[in-house]
């Protein structure tokens, strides 16, 4: 068992509201609820309309993969395992780069030097979404990094 420290226990915070937060909203999403889709994209809209409850059964899968994306690394503290560490250092790479570039784009929209073609979904982009993939990976980040004085031995 690894002795969770101030540092990563802020780490652990930030990726797990983080991911906990979108969990819950594709969740809802996926359970019918609309409040807030509308600063995802009128795609999801399109979609809705098109797929009905194959939409909403999308929507389930995904806040599935997003809780055990969130919940699966916590394992780490109590027992290591080389996969889960790896799968999570890239995994927070990748959510970095994907709400990094997002919001930046989302920003670049909003001082019109990208057209703009959604005013709500580019709110969601840039305030909400993107910067929440972005913190999620940024925590998780900190949290496998933090991990890696602890991983030595295993490797």
């Amino acid at each position: 068992m690894i002795k969770i420290g101030d540092k990563m226990k802020k780490y652990i915070s930030l990726f797990v509201i983080a991911g906990i937060v979108h969990t819950l909203f594709s969740l809802y999403w996926g359970l019918g609820g609309n409040a807030g889709l509308i600063t995802v994209g009128s795609w999801v809209f399109t979609l809705s309309a098109r797929f009905g409850i194959w939409m909403n059964m999308a929507l389930i899968v995904v806040a599935l993969i997003k809780f055990g994306a969130t919940v699966i690394p916590l394992t780490l503290t109590n027992h290591f395992d080389k996969r889960i560490y790896y799968i999570s250092l890239v995994g927070s790479v990748f959510l970095i780069l994907y709400g990094g570039i997002n919001t930046i784009v989302g920003w670049l929209k909003l001082f019109k030097i990208i057209e703009n073609h959604n005013y709500f979904s580019t709110i969601g982009q840039a305030f909400v979404w993107d910067p929440l993939f972005l913190l999620w990976g940024i925590g998780l980040l900190g949290y496998v990094l933090s991990l890696h004085k602890f991983t030595i031995k295993h490797d």
